[in-house]
């Protein structure tokens, strides 16, 4: 039996509810769907009206305004429940208590991030000041939940209707920052750490000297671990790497180094790899596109996948860069400071230019957690940073989502602080698995 039309009935039909529709209805329920501003081609079909107006036995949400305005005001709305289920703009007179339509777009929208916020010292919007964290759901992908709340709610109400199961899935992406602690930095650099490490400061100059001439593996060499790992775990994973200059933030070797070079072709060709555009293409179109040109020049194909160094995203000027340097998918979406559900979805969507009002073609995939984040940020032990992990596991599978972890060949290594947490990464990757 074919899957029958559920129609969405608004007065008006906006760019953000076409948008909004789509999140909710294909990416996530799978339900074939049509918005009409025509209640004549409803009949007796299965409909959600989203209106205002009195409506009589029919599906109904309130809607508060939100999908119907243009540009961006202050609006910074309520958290309340539905039994433990946090929700936002809550609506009386509906089939369900809340604008749904609205929670989800300023969730996926990022709206918060348009509005005056104190960033940290690198510009950042922490995750600390988010209106998920500060309502306690940041863990919680709220948008996958409303969505699925919506669906019990219509298929209530209308039995014909048939929603999509999702299959959950995982995904390991490793940012290669800096793939070597001494080799391929360069005679003076070298020589200044030396000088520096002879003084007592920074690496022993024993073991510079011993993995400059090739007779000690280099500290932040975990390749080798990582591809073990991952292809004994069966898990897809991405690598992504700089080719940017080198400079305070920018560690990496120059983008012509022989040995890095076959790094990277060795893992673009095993696993698939994307550009970690550097600190200072921030804001610089054309540093990033002499980026993405060195990472074609070294791949052989086109760079369509980025995650920005030290995750400096910035509403909406670096997902407009992104895509006028012809990146199609981009991996930057999540907090560096908290782990959780940055936009409150567990799986890729488009991105919503909320100032120009316009669906646009980069398709974002969200993390959930970062290694530098449990120990850097939070502080946490392994043992600790594992419960953590485990949780964002488990509410990721239960919505059927894509769990995508951050991890760095540095912290991989056993050394620096990072004692115990190969045990983590290797535990995840067995946790994980569908």
């Amino acid at each position: 039996m074919a899957t029958r039309k559920l129609w969405i009935y608004s007065p008006d039909i906006s760019p953000r509810l076409e948008y909004t529709a789509g999140v909710i209805f294909s990416t996530i329920l799978g339900i074939n769907y049509e918005i009409t501003s025509d209640r004549r081609k409803i009949g007796s079909s299965p409909a959600v009206n989203y209106t205002g107006e009195k409506v009589k036995d029919q599906f109904v949400v309130r809607p508060c305004g939100l999908l119907g305005a243009t540009g961006i005001d202050s609006t910074r709305p309520e958290v309340s429940y539905v039994e433990d289920m946090p929700v936002l703009f809550a609506a009386e007179g509906g089939s369900i208590p809340f604008d749904l339509f609205s929670a989800v777009f300023y969730m996926l929208s990022r709206y918060e991030e348009y509005l005056p916020y104190s960033p940290d010292a690198h510009g950042r919007f922490p995750g600390a000041a988010s209106l998920a964290h500060r309502g306690g759901f940041l863990r919680m992908p709220v948008v996958e939940i409303w969505s699925r709340y919506l669906a019990l709610e219509l298929v209530k109400h209308y039995p014909v209707l048939t929603i999509r199961h999702n299959e959950y899935s995982v995904l390991a992406t490793v940012d290669v920052d800096q793939p070597f602690a001494y080799r391929s930095r360069g005679f003076l650099r070298s020589m200044g750490g030396l000088v520096k490490g002879l003084a007592g400061v920074g690496a022993k100059p024993a073991d510079r000297l011993r993995t400059m001439t090739g007779e000690m593996a280099d500290p932040y060499d975990s390749f080798g671990y990582i591809e073990e790992k991952l292809n004994a775990g069966g898990c897809d994973a991405i690598f992504f790497f700089p080719t940017g200059d080198q400079g305070e933030y920018d560690h990496n070797p120059p983008f012509r180094d022989h040995e890095y070079g076959l790094i990277i072709r060795k893992y673009d060709s095993m696993f698939g790899s994307g550009l970690h555009s550097s600190y200072r293409s921030a804001g610089r179109l054309k540093t990033l596109k002499m980026e993405a040109e060195r990472f074609t020049a070294i791949t052989g194909h086109h760079a369509d996948k980025v995650r920005q160094h030290w995750l400096l995203l910035n509403m909406p000027d670096t997902y407009r860069e992104f895509g006028e340097a012809g990146f199609r998918n981009d991996y930057t979406m999540g907090f560096h400071d908290e782990p959780g559900f940055r936009a409150g979805i567990a799986r890729p969507f488009p991105f919503y230019d909320l100032m120009k009002e316009t669906i646009t073609s980069l398709t974002v995939v969200p993390f959930q957690v970062m290694d530098v984040t449990l120990r850097q940020y939070m502080h946490l032990q392994p043992a600790a940073a594992l419960e953590v992990v485990s949780s964002l596991i488990t509410a990721t599978r239960r919505v059927g989502g894509l769990f995508v972890s951050i991890w760095h060949n540095t912290s991989l290594n056993e050394g620096n602080g990072w004692e115990g947490w190969r045990h983590v990464f290797e535990e995840m990757l067995d946790m994980q698995k569908p």
